[in-house]
């Protein structure tokens, strides 16, 4: 790349040496929190750790104060295997005493250049990638130097973050980069299918349907307000040589923090290229009106011993138990310590670096219940320094690891700021049933508890969250089961077909799907729960096969009506103030039924948020009985004599579907039936853009349906008069086959495990 002209005085390095080296003493076999405590006292306070370029000089900063002696090696390329490879230089860093940082200054424009550190702690050397490297080499070995403005798309300075007022605003997609193009059928390039270009290709339609959307085009159709990546920071279980590999990880593996992942882009070799085109994908999203949360995993790395912060500052970043072995609450081996002064100073800068840098939305925390409470917190406060509405959100489980601090769980909850939210997991298993029991039922499938679904609407405001801001509200996500391979786990059994429309499990997807997002706290679903999507009935995916992993793009087509229906339930959430209520004050006025079947869950709710721009009275009614409808009389005061039905089995939405009059509805099995009042829905300002109202009877026109007829049974609603009206909507027929009950399956005991590699 530079090779000759850089060793022919492009430029020149100054040569800065120490003329006092005394490192830290600190020994081996020191009581490891001992050494950490004695470590942070020396704290670095500055924000030029890394190499911090300008066309003139390049200055190299490591904070390591074990360290004997720290070297700067320089190579013109970013593995040994490249043509033209050849280290250019080695140079010994200055040591300064006060604040355990070595540095080194090399004069010239070094844009492009690879480099390492040589790192030599009681006596061992290891040739190490500095932590904070921005720009690395084929599959992470090597650092670069880079000028960033030179890997900015063309119009990057007038891209705009994509910000809700509240958390609770937020719809979010989860994806990970290569299901979201791998398959053929999704019409999109074959270079960049897989890879973060795929994101900025617009127009694409399903190979063989050109009435369906994907990619890009079918997230706006959908409607969702972000798009939440799974990581795409530089991780270690891809061999980025090989292009055309069939190797496949979730990613959960840090390997380089502060860098994109190479295997998904189109040159892994070059270190700018993988810059350039994930800014691309992000500033695709956002002009498409999209965010971009960021999936980061800062509780555990790739390895431990031969990590890129070991090798720097041996036994210091990670956590250890008091008999010297691994702290492990991550499962992985490796828990790294938030608590610890320098790692957390990492966290939060390397944070701010993706929010300010690439303009990311919004952080999900991988086992956000390894970093303790200050930590998190001083997270958020850093964030709002750039924008306040920024997310922040993680998956808050109750860990064991060594540590004294206070952790970030929802026991601790309370402890951290209102704008940091959790995964609510007791709603996710009462909607669905247990997580970790494959055939176990929730509501949806006509078993579980009531009790569990009400106190996810009220989005855990009654037991461990403040207010809905703090909740994530959700029935699937990668890990685990997808909610539609549950369904036919629990209804069918684990030999199902997991890729077989079956009308009964629509009905309950869709029942989840409304349950969901109608409830207080942040929405979110997994990419394609919206589609049935399967993986036929793999509940830990995170190495297995592309083809099983990916987005199967014919399921558009297939559960059309399904895609429609969530489609529909975005609108309302949208269009209706209180399902996105930031504070409690939906939450205190909700009336729930008291006087309703064992199976069915019903309330209602004034808008005390907006005025006559919206919808006044709302009541939302969940039948999970798997046989027959049931009769709700409706309970409140000030009650209207007519109700426009905007949800029930068939269909979801902001236009009427149909309307009641009187105090008694009947609801189909297996499905939701949402109310408004008719005097504020005729004032109300609310509409169907046509875009989307045309996107939803596209789907719903070219459904793939099994060639065996359905028993089909009409769809009615009753008032206390016993007149009927509303339709002609199919109520799913009870499957044939034999329902697998009282087995229990010995899944992970925790999610993570075996995931680093």
């Amino acid at each position: 790349m530079f090779a000759k002209k850089l060793l022919t005085g492009v430029f020149s390095l100054m040569f800065i040496f120490s003329t006092s080296i005394n490192p830290l003493n600190v020994q081996a076999e020191e009581n490891y929190a001992l050494q950490a405590q004695q470590l942070d006292k020396i704290a670095y306070e500055g924000d030029d750790l890394g190499a911090v370029y300008t066309k003139d000089s390049t200055t190299f900063k490591v904070w390591a104060p074990t360290a004997s002696t720290v070297l700067l090696n320089l190579y013109s390329t970013g593995s040994d295997d490249e043509d033209g490879a050849e280290k250019l230089s080695q140079t010994v860093m200055d040591y300064d005493t006060e604040n355990g940082v070595w540095s080194v200054t090399a004069q010239g424009d070094l844009n492009g250049v690879y480099y390492t550190y040589s790192v030599t702690v009681n006596n061992e050397e290891n040739e190490t990638v500095d932590i904070y490297a921005k720009a690395v080499g084929v599959n992470g070995k090597r650092g670069m130097v880079i000028d960033l403005e030179t890997t900015n798309p063309d119009n990057w300075d007038n891209d705009k973050y994509v910000l809700q007022d509240n958390p609770t605003d937020a719809i979010v997609w989860e994806v990970h980069i290569g299901d979201f193009s791998q398959q053929q059928e999704s019409g999109i390039k074959d270079e960049y299918r897989g890879r973060y270009l795929a994101f900025t290709q617009d127009g694409t339609t399903l190979v063989g349907n050109e009435a369906i959307p994907t990619g890009i085009s079918y997230l706006k159709s959908l409607g969702v307000t972000h798009v939440q990546i799974n990581p795409f920071y530089d991780f270690g279980s891809i061999d980025e040589t090989k292009a055309s590999s069939k190797d496949y990880n979730w990613g959960y593996d840090p390997k380089n923090y502060n860098v994109p992942e190479g295997s998904y882009s189109t040159d892994p070799y070059n270190g700018q290229v993988r810059i350039t085109e994930a800014k691309q994908m992000i500033q695709a999203l956002h002009n498409a009106g999209i965010g971009v949360i960021m999936d980061v995993v800062y509780n555990h790395t790739y390895t431990l011993e031969d990590s890129f912060f070991n090798m720097t500052v041996p036994n210091y970043y990670h956590r250890f138990n008091d008999d010297g072995t691994p702290s492990n609450g991550s499962g992985c081996g490796n828990d790294t310590a938030s608590e610890h002064e320098m790692y957390r100073k990492f966290m939060i800068e390397s944070i701010h670096y993706w929010a300010e840098e690439y303009h990311i939305d919004g952080f999900r925390f991988d086992l956000m219940g390894l970093h303790d409470v200050d930590t998190m917190n001083a997270i958020r406060d850093d964030l709002d320094t750039i924008d306040s509405r920024i997310l922040m959100y993680g998956e808050a489980w109750n860990l064991s690891t060594n540590t004294q601090a206070k952790m970030a769980n929802q026991d601790n909850e309370r402890f951290l700021s209102d704008r940091i939210a959790a995964f609510n997991d007791g709603m996710r298993d009462a909607v669905k049933g247990n997580n970790f029991e494959a055939t176990g039922k929730g509501f949806v499938q006509g078993g579980g508890s009531r009790i569990g679904v009400k106190n996810g609407i009220k989005a855990a405001t009654n037991t461990w969250s403040g207010s809905p801001n703090q909740a994530v509200t959700y029935t699937s996500c990668h890990d685990n089961f997808t909610l539609y391979d549950k369904l036919v786990a629990s209804m069918i059994g684990l030999d199902g077909s997991y890729r077989q429309r079956n009308e009964q499990l629509v009905a309950m997807n869709k029942l989840a799907g409304a349950t969901i997002l109608t409830s207080q706290g942040m929405s979110f679903m997994l990419a394609g729960e919206e589609m049935a999507r399967s993986k036929d009935g793999d509940h830990n995916s995170f190495i297995s096969s592309k083809e099983l992993n990916q987005i199967d793009w014919t399921n558009v087509s297939t559960f059309g009506d399904l895609t429609a229906y969530y489609t529909g339930l975005i609108q309302l959430r949208k269009a209706y103030s209180p399902f996105r209520d930031a504070t409690k004050t939906t939450v205190d006025s909700m009336n729930f039924f008291e006087n309703t079947d064992n199976k069915v869950l019903a309330y209602s709710m004034e808008n005390k948020l907006a005025g006559e721009d919206e919808w006044s009275k709302v009541i939302c009614i969940y039948n999970s009985d798997t046989e027959s409808s049931k009769d709700v009389t409706l309970e409140g005061d000030n009650l209207s004599e007519k109700w426009i039905v905007v949800a029930n089995d068939q269909k979801a939405g902001v236009l009427p579907i149909g309307q009641v009059s009187g105090n008694v509805v009947t609801v189909p099995k297996t499905s939701v039936m949402i109310l408004v009042d008719k005097d504020s829905f005729d004032k109300a300002s609310v509409r169907s853009d046509e875009k989307t109202t045309e996107f939803k009877k596209t789907l719903t026109q070219s459904i793939t349906k099994p060639t065996e007829k359905d028993n089909i049974t009409a769809t009615v609603t009753k008032d206390d008069t016993g007149t009927r009206d509303t339709g002609n909507p199919l109520v799913p027929l009870i499957i044939a086959g034999v329902i697998v009950g009282g087995i229990a399956v010995s899944m992970l005991i925790y999610k993570k495990f075996g995931r680093k590699k």
